[in-house]
């Protein structure tokens, strides 16, 4: 697998209908936090800071379905999403608006691509930051 990737730009996670473009694609997506003037937000980690702001890294073989049950999760609505439900009930918002909260994506040619690089994402992260991105505690598991 090739080790270059072009993300996505940042699409607003709430408010936004762009998730309806990519039914049946799968890929990968980050859930990532901004400042109010629409800089990733940066994030103290223990190995270091994390200047693009990344709250959750995910994979799917539906990135539009996914991305919208980490919507509704985070929104408070009974959908399986174990990081939209983090956002919840652990009142993210407090410190960081919805208004702030976006994702990027990559797409891939298949599942398997998606899982592969779900899991070099996560590794590369926890060697910088020796740590997990905040909502993230089910990285590289199959299944949806």
């Amino acid at each position: 697998m090739s080790l270059a990737r072009e993300w996505s730009p940042a699409y607003p996670l709430f408010n936004n209908k762009h998730h309806l473009e990519l039914r049946d694609k799968p890929g990968v997506y980050r859930i990532r936090a901004f400042t109010e003037h629409s800089e990733p937000l940066p994030i103290g980690r223990f190995g270091g800071v994390d200047s693009l702001g990344i709250l959750h890294i995910g994979k799917s073989k539906n990135l539009g379905t996914r991305i919208r049950m980490c919507r509704q999760a985070a929104e408070g609505l009974r959908a399986p999403h174990h990081a939209g439900h983090e956002f919840f009930e652990w009142h993210f918002e407090r410190h960081i608006p919805r208004e702030r909260v976006r994702f990027d994506y990559i797409e891939t040619s298949t599942e398997q691509e998606a899982l592969k690089l779900e899991r070099l994402l996560h590794e590369e992260y926890r060697k910088k930051f020796l740590d997990r991105p905040p909502l993230d505690s089910t990285s590289g598991q199959t299944g949806e």
